[in-house]
């Protein structure tokens, strides 16, 4: 079987749940942090999420056996699909105890040199229906075959451009213990076994467990903020492709290569991140926080 372009179109049922507490400290737990923002219940508007936190819902959807993502793949070529890409547009900050609701589109399908392209738009909103992020993750399904003319997204949103940036060069070294897959998965509530079963991994044909992607973002996404000396509830955008792994235990680099300022006054970042081997681990970084 192959990945049907017909599937563009396709809403999934939607997810729906309560983003407690529990849940955002636990997440910003998995990554290191300590600040009160993540752990203060006390604080008049509770725990912040991390900007990256909505991933962890959006897999809470993709992984609900009642939501309907056929695509026409078989159970094996639906395993081969790796994480490519994300784009995340924040329309608030998200704290504790937010009944929210995700919805979910096939938006795109087509061919790549690597295999089949999937791109699946996501929405987050209150019960209200006050937004809360839009996103757009793409998958490539490893060797296998699209069935049906390409279709790629219509309503995907350019990168960001800066009216000037200015070029930079600094770097953060983060240590990845053998741990940090089972923390980060548990913590997130984001569960792959080839992040925490070496059996599995090997099987994958990976040499080892290797940490999320979406961790790696994170970790890079707190050194962006922390170079343009902005808070989390300032974040509106946050995009990168990924590329190498990141085995455990071992150590990455985190790179800010650029920063520059958008025509509406909000500030942008860019950054990249290597592997251990020195390999490509995440390309074309980059992060917008408001004015």
């Amino acid at each position: 079987m192959s990945l049907a372009t017909d599937a563009v179109g396709l809403r999934l049922r939607p997810w729906s749940g309560l983003l407690d507490a529990r849940w955002l400290m636990a997440y910003a737990a998995s990554l290191g942090h300590d600040e009160d923002l993540y752990f203060d219940t006390t604080r008049a508007t509770g725990v912040s999420a991390h900007p990256v936190f909505p991933i962890a819902p959006e897999w809470a959807l993709l992984t609900d056996p009642e939501s309907g993502l056929d695509v026409g793949l078989t159970i094996g070529e639906a395993l081969r699909g790796v994480h490519a890409s994300h784009d995340l547009h924040l329309h608030q900050p998200i704290f504790q105890d937010l009944p929210v609701t995700v919805g979910a589109e096939v938006v795109g399908a087509q061919r790549t040199p690597a295999g089949a392209l999937m791109t699946v738009r996501f929405d987050g909103a209150t019960h209200d229906g006050d937004g809360l992020w839009t996103s757009w993750m793409r998958t490539v399904y490893r060797g296998v075959g699209v069935d049906g003319p390409d279709r790629p997204p219509a309503d995907a949103v350019p990168a960001p451009r800066a009216a000037s940036e200015e070029a930079a060069d600094r770097t953060r070294s983060v240590a990845i213990a053998v741990a940090a897959p089972h923390v980060y998965g548990e913590g997130a509530r984001i569960w792959n076994p080839i992040h925490s079963d070496r059996s599995i991994a090997l099987a994958a044909g990976l040499d080892g467990t290797v940490l999320h992607g979406s961790a790696t973002l994170a970790h890079a996404v707190d050194w962006a903020l922390e170079a343009l000396g902005a808070t989390p509830d300032r974040v509106r955008r946050i995009g990168a492709t990924f590329r190498a792994t990141v085995p455990v235990p071992s150590e990455i680099a985190v790179v800010l290569t650029a920063t520059g300022r958008l025509a509406d006054g909000g500030r942008l970042a860019r950054f990249e991140v290597g592997n251990a081997a020195g390999a490509v681990a995440l390309r074309e970084g980059f992060l917008v926080v408001a004015p």
